[in-house]
This record gives C-alpha cells, structure tokens and sequence, in this order.
C-alpha cells in the first residue's frame, strides 16, 4: 500500500466507520429498533446523523490535505456525497429492509443536516481569513 494511500485511508478512518455504522443501524428492520430511538423526533435524528457525517468528511479532508481551507467546489461535492449517501439509505429502506419504508421528509432533513455543517464551516472559514 502506498504511504499517500495510507495517509488518506488513516484521515478518512473516522468518516468511513461513522458511514459503515449509520449503514447498519438504518438498514436494521423496524422490530430490532430501540423503542427509546422510535420515539424521538425522526427528523432531528436524520438531520443530526447527517450534520456529523458531513463535518467527518469535511475534517477529514482538511486533515489529508494539510489545508485550513476548502474550495467550495470541495465543499459541494461533500454536500452531494453526503445527499447521494442519505438518498441510497432511503431507497434501500423502501426496497430492502423489512418493515421500514423510504421517506422524502426523511432524505430532505439528511440533506439539510449536511448543508448546515457545510454552510457552517464555510462561514467559519471565512471569518477566519
């Protein structure tokens, strides 16, 4: 393995374990769900799971580039990553996963939660400059 492979998979380490474990914990059927989890507010949850992933990503990437700063280009493609992740989770949940279903206001408040840690981060980044 190349040591720049390495060092990429070693900063996107914690991003890809929070990616794997949102994976498992959203594709479990609806009986195996914790009660106390069924009974929060769904939104929040999503936008909330996806409010981290995209701050994982996105310091990850500053971690593998050795940069304060993030394009806005990188910073879209994070947002697109993490809306096309959100969108897979739901399509499979309607498709695959017994007792669960997809849901539109489910894959809007993923995305937002995403937009929101970009957008803060962008803001953060520009005050700082």
């Amino acid at each position: 393995m190349s040591p720049k492979l390495k060092a990429k998979i070693l900063s996107y380490t914690p991003a890809l374990f929070w990616g794997f474990l949102i994976s498992i914990l959203t594709l479990m059927p609806q009986s195996k769900i914790p009660r106390e989890l069924a009974d929060m507010n769904d939104k929040l949850i999503h936008g909330g799971i996806y409010f981290l992933t995209a701050l994982l990503i996105i310091f990850a990437s500053l971690r593998y580039n050795f940069k304060n700063v993030l394009t806005r280009a990188r910073m879209m493609t994070i947002w697109l990553f993490c809306v096309s992740f959100g969108g897979v989770i739901e399509l499979l949940q309607a498709n695959l996963v017994p007792g669960r279903h997809g849901d539109w206001l489910d894959f809007l408040a993923n995305s937002f939660g995403a937009l929101l840690a970009v957008l803060l981060w962008f803001i953060y980044q520009s005050r700082k400059a």
